[in-house]
């Protein structure tokens, strides 16, 4: 139930009501979310409320949006896990436009950079990688 009277910006109580949805499968990998017009009525919010807690989800690799397509779940892709030598430095920025390519990144995605000793040893697509310690 998203409330204006909490501290919690409403954009951000739809944004967790989107994202259970999607991850309980209410709104299923591959399939649309409702339009913002019909989201804004059921949930009693503004478009521009609406925008911003689809941005968020973007944000989070949840889905991709695209003006007059709609927006669609993604699919959950398996992640991979990459061994991080102890003493490695790790974090996160976008991608640049080649790297997003490169590694077929979707808009909102960010990158995990490994460095050690001031050296890269690595970037990888954080929606797709989990890092864990040698």
């Amino acid at each position: 139930m998203i409330s204006p009277h909490t501290r919690v910006p409403v954009a951000h109580q739809l944004a967790a009501v989107l994202r259970t949805g999607i991850l309980d499968g209410t709104y299923p990998a591959g399939g649309l979310l409702p339009s913002e017009t019909r989201l804004s009525q059921e949930h009693g919010v503004g478009r521009g409320t609406v925008r911003r807690a689809v941005a968020e989800l973007r944000a989070e690799g949840l889905v991709d949006a695209a003006s007059g397509r709609g927006t669609r779940v993604r699919e959950v892709a398996e992640r991979e896990i990459v061994s991080v030598p102890r003493g490695a430095l790790v974090s996160a920025r976008m991608p640049t436009p080649a790297e997003r390519e490169e590694l077929d990144i979707p808009e909102g995605v960010p990158v995990l950079m490994v460095t050690m000793g001031g050296r890269l040893r690595g970037v990888y697509p954080s929606d797709r990688v989990t890092l864990r310690p040698r």
